[in-house]
């Protein structure tokens, strides 16, 4: 059954550059808020399971009427002082990453030094075909005048900021700047703010609710009013005072007991998060990096609330009044099933056409077939668990900005007659794989208040915190990676500046573009002549370009 009414894919790159014609240092607006922070400015825990060479990045792109003169659209003098009176909440943003080399303790040093602004411009219209080549594209199912990511300047990465994740060897220190903001003004006179922020201080809420920060103060510049939030973010990270222990019990206990799930690295030098590290680190160094791998697409799916309402019919438990699962769930699922199925298509294909030299053939057996799995993600940050904003007590907060996001990951059970819930991914009924993900996200072990503040306390006693590591390698072969924004607000008026945003998304970079990887959206609103698209989730979607092809169905012949 398919539950897609739309799909919309394209190459993003153009001929045409984006050019940056200015870079500014950005410091907070009252210097004495600089005196109210720690300096050094220790991280917490929680900010110790982050990569530290991977930025969260989104762009947010606002069209210009027709009626406002083009220096008057979001003018760059009053977004730099939004900026910086944000700064006053969010001081610490001002330093720069610092990882002790002794023993792998994060912090932020340097405050003041400054976030970064750049002023850039693109010689063409926003539109929705920026160049001619995409013209091919519009035959296809579900192809719109819309604008979405992947059809503006490179995917969207050429209206972010560069990243430079390197360190100085000696001091530890990060060189780049935790927060960068990119301004880009198309020929039309409309406007994409790209920003990055480094996700070792941050995880997704953190940034959309720090953009959301900006943008209030931002309209209250605009009405000469005084740039203050009505609520403050709380900054200071959970467990950051205890991030060292000088009890050698439990740093021996620690060493020797990781949690459920984690493992004690040899080497310090193999940094938990080591793997998204090498990742970013050899899609950073060079423009040709993604050439040495497979190559990759990236495909819009999107799910109306009625093809979510099917999807969860489906992902249920048959005649179990008591069962029931989320959309979320249903939806991953559905997509981590679909994938497996193009991949498995794919290998049997290539051992078909090896074999016998012609294309047909059944699909491998799962002896000859990587074990596909699954990494997602639960934020503990939220007042039905930790509550690390206070927002239950009355702390008077708006939200929790560092880090509080711990994995949940797992493998297809073997499709074994002596395991009870063993199926097989690739034709298991869709409420099976449902109900694993179900149990997964909610079993004790790995996903309590208990397990989490344990794995937190496990951190703070490592004799060196580059010690920890997952025990899973989120690169492996069949992996499958969600991360869900759909519950964000990207949309409306907490994300408008001048005027309220029509595009508000990640944008596809070279650091996520590898196989298996999906996000979640909560799709925005549309123009009339797509308003049966009008709700529901958008799904960002990249994968191998040559499974891709056998999404919808057993291609018979690709040969050709």
């Amino acid at each position: 059954m398919s539950y897609m009414t739309a799909t919309t894919s394209a190459p993003g790159n153009t001929d045409t550059p984006v050019n940056i014609a200015a870079t500014h240092v950005i410091d907070v607006a009252n210097p004495k808020t600089l005196k109210h922070v720690p300096s050094p400015f220790r991280l917490g825990p929680l900010d110790h399971f982050a990569p530290t060479g991977a930025p969260i990045d989104v762009v947010y792109v606002y069209q210009k009427p027709v009626h406002v003169k083009t220096k008057d659209f979001i003018p760059i003098k009053r977004l730099r002082a939004a900026i910086s009176h944000l700064l006053n909440y969010y001081p610490h943003l001002t330093g720069r990453l610092q990882v002790d080399p002794s023993n792998g303790v994060r912090s932020i040093t340097k405050l003041g030094m400054g976030a970064s602004l750049f002023e850039a411009s693109y010689d063409q219209p926003l539109s929705p075909f920026p160049d001619p080549r995409f013209h091919q594209y519009q035959h296809l199912p579900g192809w719109s005048c819309d604008i979405d990511m992947l059809k503006l300047p490179r995917t969207g990465e050429a209206l972010i900021a560069p990243w430079d994740p390197s360190f100085d060897d000696e001091t530890g220190i990060q060189r780049g700047p935790l927060l960068l903001i990119q301004r880009t003004q198309f020929k039309c006179g409309s406007v994409a703010i790209g920003y990055r922020i480094s996700h070792a201080v941050c995880a997704a809420e953190g940034c959309i609710h720090l953009y959301q920060d900006l943008c209030g103060i931002y309209r209250k510049l605009s009405r000469d009013d005084v740039g203050v939030l009505d609520l403050p973010p709380h900054i200071i990270p959970f467990g950051a005072d205890r991030i060292t222990t000088d009890d050698a019990d439990q740093v021996h206990w620690a060493t020797d007991h990781p949690p459920f799930g984690y493992i004690v690295s040899p080497q310090p030098g193999e940094a938990l998060g080591g793997d998204a590290d090498k990742h970013m680190k050899s899609t950073s160094t060079s423009d040709t990096a993604q050439d040495a791998h497979t190559p990759i697409v990236a495909t819009y799916l999107h799910f109306s609330p009625e093809d979510l309402a099917r999807l969860k019919v489906d992902a249920t438990i048959p005649n179990d009044e008591d069962s029931w699962v989320s959309t979320f769930e249903a939806l991953v699922a559905h997509l981590w099933q679909r994938t497996h199925q193009a991949r498995v298509r794919l290998a049997s294909y290539h051992a078909h056409r090896m074999m016998t030299g012609h294309p047909r053939g059944i699909p491998l057996s799962k002896d000859y077939l990587p074990t596909p799995s699954l990494w997602t993600s639960i934020n503990f940050a939220h007042p039905s668990r930790l509550d690390l904003a206070g927002q239950n007590k009355g702390m008077g907060k708006s939200h929790y900005f560092p880090n509080a996001i711990l994995p949940v990951f797992f493998t297809a059970p073997e499709d074994d007659v002596l395991l009870e819930d063993a199926f097989d991914l690739w034709d298991a009924p869709l409420w099976q794989v449902a109900k694993l993900i179900h149990e997964r996200m909610r079993h004790p072990e790995t996903t309590s208040i208990e397990y989490a503040l344990a794995v937190a306390n496990w951190m703070c006693d490592l004799p060196d915190k580059r010690l920890a590591k997952f025990d899973f390698n989120l690169f492996g072969e069949w992996c499958f990676v969600n991360t869900d924004w759909s519950k964000y607000e990207l949309y409306g008026e907490r994300t408008a500046l001048d005027i309220r945003a029509i595009l508000a998304a990640p944008p596809l970079t070279k650091a996520s573009n590898f196989d298996g990887f999906t996000t979640f959206l909560k799709a925005r609103e549309r123009g009339r002549e797509v308003h049966w698209l009008a709700g529901g989730i958008d799904v960002m979607l990249t994968m191998n370009e040559a499974a891709s092809k056998y999404w919808d169905g057993w291609l018979e012949d690709l040969g050709r």
